[in-house]
């Protein structure tokens, strides 16, 4: 055997050791992120069914405070005012059905998942 050939071995089994190390860690990271994104859509999922068993109790008829926006996200998250997701905007529009009783109200809510994205949802109540 040739003096260097140790140190070469050597060398090459560090880089393929540092190369499965750095597969693995990018596993691992890729996991916890698609974990965190999973669990932002079954919060926004969460507070969506909130507001919509919240907002099923107005009849028609009956008006939504101009705060709505603040009193849900206080119900949902407490007094944490960091926490996402958030409603940043309810409009809230009527239609009616020409000559029935039909009136349908039209929720229109955006909401804030985390710092960077907004998504805009409907929710529509028949009565």
């Amino acid at each position: 055997m040739k003096s260097g050939t140790i140190l070469v071995e050597m060398l090459v089994c560090l880089v393929l050791i540092a190369i499965i190390v750095i597969f693995a860690f990018d596993a691992i990271i890729n996991s916890l992120n698609i974990s965190s994104r999973h669990e932002l859509e079954m919060k926004t999922i969460s507070l969506l069914n909130f507001v919509q068993s919240y907002l099923a109790e107005y009849r028609v008829g009956n008006e939504i405070t101009s705060d709505i926006v603040q009193n849900l996200n206080t119900m949902f998250h407490g007094t944490n005012t960091n926490a996402f997701p958030r409603i940043l905007e309810a409009t809230i529009t009527r239609l009616s059905v020409p000559d029935t009783n039909v009136t349908y109200r039209v929720v229109t809510i955006k909401v804030r998942k985390n710092p960077y994205s907004v998504e805009e949802f409907v929710l529509l109540f028949g009565f």
